[in-house]
């Protein structure tokens, strides 16, 4: 998912809120976004129903662009290149949400992939000319991007760390492990001055290797099966993806892609743990551990660095379930908003706007 947190300055005591998007992404044609509006009833919640135009190119997003226009995510692409009309739907879609209008200030923080990160500069120039004249489902939107803020991803969850060790941040060797569904990344902090490494070994990976190895599966069904499953992978949360009807063959065809499953999460976690053991030093003496994918290896990651203290999202899952009043039940959810909320929090502290409204 594109996972946003955002608040509206119109007035001070607006609360921040949360905002999910699919991650597909899609270009189209005019006359396929024509054939499209031609055969709607109603007009879902813009966030479901995003498109955006610019430079005189037209783009689906997020939930539009799966389910009608059946895109599928490619993991070969540049996330900081998608970022742009993802950025831009966004924007748009918050807009429409929150009934604003159309010429806006904007305060900006986005994380990347550590080993994108170094396009930040060019992600900028990119956001600022297209942010300044786009349309979103029609409605042309003039956004000035006043602040812009990219980090690393685990940049909010270091961000809140910092503040909480204050001084001594700079003192000690610290690092950040993400992991999530596409990539994982370490970024290490030694006396303050930071190096990292991204690699492709997010939970897609594993996922990838099961579905190579059975008949007739898909990424998103056999993401549900093994979150639901847990650690354990138990048959039950497999039946769905059984094919036959035949009852004998579907009890086999279970117990095979469960055989199957449990085979690639030992191979993932062994791809996992050999590279984090290459890139993490020994000698670090706080390991901060973030990603949505953390929650499904948390035994292997705790016997992994037994040497070092663990700080799990910097702490911060607490802080996501009352800032948004969620239920314990969606504690995936407040993990994989920590690191965006973290960064949030940040900007929010720090943000440009009302500086640049008062002068």
């Amino acid at each position: 998912m594109t996972k946003m947190v955002y608040r509206v300055l119109e007035e001070m005591s607006s609360k921040p809120e949360l905002l999910c998007m699919e991650p597909e992404l899609v270009k189209i044609s005019r006359d396929s976004l024509s054939l499209y509006e031609s055969g709607q009833i109603n007009r879902p919640n813009p966030e479901n129903e995003a498109w955006i135009e610019y430079n005189g190119e037209y783009y689906a997003v997020g939930f539009l662009a799966q389910k009608y226009f059946e895109a599928r995510i490619n993991f070969l692409e540049l996330k900081y290149e998608n970022a742009i009309p993802k950025t831009l739907a966004a924007v748009g879609a918050i807009a429409i949400r929150e009934g604003l209008k159309s010429n806006l200030d904007l305060s900006l923080g986005l994380l990347l992939p550590y080993g994108e990160w170094e396009d930040r500069e060019r992600l900028e120039m990119g956001l600022t000319k297209a942010l300044s004249s786009f349309s979103f489902r029609g409605q042309q939107f003039c956004v000035n991007l006043i602040s812009f803020q990219c980090l690393p991803e685990g940049g909010g969850l270091v961000l809140t760390r910092s503040k909480k060790l204050g001084t001594d941040f700079n003192k000690v060797n610290i690092a950040v492990v993400m992991l999530g569904f596409r990539d994982i990344s370490a970024v290490i902090f030694s006396r303050g001055i930071s190096t990292g490494k991204t690699e492709g070994l997010g939970l897609a990976w594993m996922l990838e290797r099961i579905k190579s190895r059975t008949s007739g599966q898909n990424l998103y069904d056999l993401l549900k099966a093994v979150h639901l499953s847990g650690s354990a992978l138990k048959p039950r949360y497999f039946n769905t993806l059984a094919r036959s009807k035949n009852a004998e063959f579907k009890a086999e065809e279970v117990a095979q892609i469960v055989e199957v499953a449990e085979l690639s999460r030992k191979e993932y976690w062994n791809k996992v743990s050999i590279w984090l053991s290459m890139n993490i030093p020994v000698d670090i003496q706080q390991v901060i551990i973030g990603g949505g994918t953390s929650e499904y290896l948390v035994a292997e990651l705790k016997n992994l660095f037994t040497y070092t203290e663990i700080s799990w999202a910097a702490e911060l899952e607490e802080d996501v379930r009352l800032a948004f009043n969620l239920p314990i039940k969606k504690d995936a959810l407040c993990l994989r908003f920590t690191d965006v909320y973290g960064l949030f929090r940040y900007q929010n502290a720090t943000s440009a706007i009302s500086t640049y409204r008062a002068s």
